[in-house]
């Protein structure tokens, strides 16, 4: 999915992806290695909600803060992006 987003989005170089143990965030972006990095709990999860994650950390090839103009790009290619964070926060894996 993160090679589908990073086409819709206009990414054009790729970036390294990583799954990992992470106990305080679904994931990150590192701009000097190009690698994102999602955390393993993730796979209990829809695939909505996974791809909101997967948006969000792209979307930082845009903006790197979670400015407004951060989270217009997110909605820009994940319209729903509020809803399935919403569920993600309240441990809702559907």
């Amino acid at each position: 999915r993160v090679r589908y987003y990073e086409i819709v989005m206009g990414i054009r170089n790729p970036y390294k992806v990583r799954v990992k143990k992470m106990t305080s965030r679904y994931g990150s972006n590192s701009k000097s290695t190009r690698t994102i990095a999602f955390a393993l709990c993730l796979v209990h999860y829809s695939s909505y909600i996974i791809d909101a994650i997967i948006v969000h950390e792209l979307a930082h090839d845009y903006q790197r803060n979670h400015s407004k103009k951060f989270y217009d790009v997110v909605e820009k290619y994940y319209p729903e992006y509020k809803i399935y964070i919403k569920k993600l926060k309240q441990g809702i894996f559907a």
